[in-house]
């Protein structure tokens, strides 16, 4: 999608305890780029329930392991709405620049768990214009909805103006 060369590289980065995916994702990028000194791209996603204000945002991993989707919609019972949103931030930083691009899909939680692809709380997020979960879309329904394909484009269009 970018149309440049990117390697993958697995670094040990410092864990920034925020909320917010774009401070996370700015973060990243600036320890990423301090570790090997040539520019890159990471990203952070999260989801975030509106009735609990910015919550969990970045800290969904943290929520999915000690509580789980299931937990997630048991905790949304007592509350009167279900919107939510997803986004992922991508981070860039070449030493000179930090910049972070922002993708993100509104939608609402489910009332149970459903579908068996993807990952994370792919099963309870239902993006608006669908009555499926992530879960239970294919790749390509998906893709077309992707707060990742929309934050990609951005880069993309970034990294075209900028070269």
């Amino acid at each position: 999608m970018l149309e440049r060369p990117l390697e993958s590289v697995k670094l040990n980065l410092p864990e920034t305890q925020e909320v917010d995916v774009v401070a996370v994702a700015k973060a990243k990028a600036e320890a990423a780029y301090a570790q090997l000194r040539e520019p890159v791209l990471v990203d952070d996603t999260g989801l975030t329930v509106h009735e609990w204000g910015k919550l969990p945002g970045a800290f969904i991993a943290w929520f999915l392991d000690n509580v789980g989707n299931e937990g997630i919609i048991k905790m949304l019972s007592g509350w009167d709405g279900r919107d939510a949103s997803v986004t992922t931030a991508i981070g860039f930083c070449d030493g000179t620049t930090t910049k972070v691009f922002e993708g993100t899909v509104k939608g609402t939680i489910s009332e149970a768990v459903r579908g068996g692809n993807g990952f994370g709380y792919d099963p309870i997020f239902i993006p608006i214009g669908s009555n499926k979960t992530f879960a239970e879309m294919t790749d390509d329904e998906k893709d077309k909805v992707s707060m990742r394909r929309l934050a990609l484009e951005q880069v993309k269009s970034w990294l075209v103006e900028n070269a």
